[in-house]
Formats: C-alpha cells, sequence, structure tokens
C-alpha cells in the first residue's frame, strides 16, 4: 500500500488527478463516474488524462477519452479503441489484468512504465489508475493521468509506444 508521504513524491499531474478523484461523491466506497466534470479539473492535468470504460463476460478496456499529452508523448492515438495487441502489442494482456484486478478488488494503482518504439527510442512514465463506479456502485471506468519521467525530453515526431513494460506497481490506500 503506498503511504501518504509516498503520494506526495507523484508527479504533479498524477497527484493532481488523484486529488480529484478523491474529491467526487462516492457510491460504495468509490467515486462516481456520473459526478465526473472535466471543467473541475485543473486545466493543466486535462491533457495528461484518460478515460477507460470496462466491459464484462468477456473482460475488456475501450478507451473513450485520451488527453492530447498522451497523444504527443506517446505519438499514438487510442481513443475509441480497444487495449488489445493492435493498440498495446504484446503488453496488452498485463495491462488489461491489471485493470480486471483493480475493478475485482475496488482499488486505485499508481505504475511505473518504460515504453519503448520502434526506433528504440524509450521513455519512463508513471501513470494512476482510478477505479470509478456507476450509480449502482459497479467499477465500470478507469480515470488515468499520466506523465514522463524521464527519457527522450523531445522524442521526434516518429516516436510511436510499441511495448510496455509494467517495472512497478503499488496500490493506493
Amino acid at each position: 500500500m503506498e503511504k501518504p508521504n509516498d503520494l506526495l513524491k507523484l508527479t504533479a499531474p498524477v497527484k493532481g488527478i488523484y486529488d480529484y478523484w478523491r474529491s467526487l461523491p462516492t457510491c460504495e466506497g468509490l467515486p462516481l463516474k456520473s459526478a465526473l466534470d472535466p471543467v473541475e479539473i485543473p486545466s493543466g492535468f486535462l491533457p495528461h488524462i484518460f478515460l477507460v470504460q470496462l466491459e464484462y463476460n468477456p473482460f475488456a478496456a475501450f478507451v473513450r477519452l485520451q488527453g492530447t499529452y498522451l497523444n504527443y508523448s506517446l505519438g499514438q492515438y487510442f481513443t475509441d479503441k480497444y487495449v488489445d495487441k493492435s493498440t498495446f502489442g504484446d503488453s496488452a494482456a498485463t495491462i488489461l489484468a491489471s485493470y480486471e484486478e483493480a475493478a475485482a478488488k475496488r482499488m486505485a494503482y499508481v505504475s511505473q512504465e518504460e515504453i519503448q518504439s520502434s526506433k528504440y527510442q524509450s521513455i519512463l512514465i508513471e501513470a494512476i489508475h482510478l477505479p470509478m463506479v456507476d450509480d449502482v456502485g459497479d467499477v465500470k471506468f478507469i480515470l488515468g493521468a499520466l506523465s514522463r519521467i524521464s527519457g527522450a525530453d523531445s522524442t521526434d515526431l516518429e516516436f510511436r509506444g510499441r511495448h510496455w513494460d509494467i517495472k512497478a506497481r503499488s496500490q493506493i490506500a
């Protein structure tokens, strides 16, 4: 479990979205997706967010929204696409398993991930994954934010993330 002091070490966009998520009204202990209002999110954090809708039987994750920072940092546009091999390559199964665990355990988590491009550039990112519920308390969404920690400061326009390697994952209390 993350300790409160560990949360202070998060990058500003990741910490900001976490604080926003915690401020929302809850149902069954988790924030309501219906309370999500982009107007209330500080504008500097909006480009860093993503919203994933979860489907069950079989489990799937559909990217509803991806901020512009993610588009340009990752060189990919996942809005209106599923998390699968066509979008996340061989890493898709690990990402889906993490989302499924977060939904089942109703837990938020932070991950550090190395993203490599086909041109052997890599960046290290920090991401937060925050479950949200529908009006009856079922986990149907993951709200998240991503921020670069290190790596190529100015990835060229050719950067296209091809491989995601989750280096660390920590549950948040």
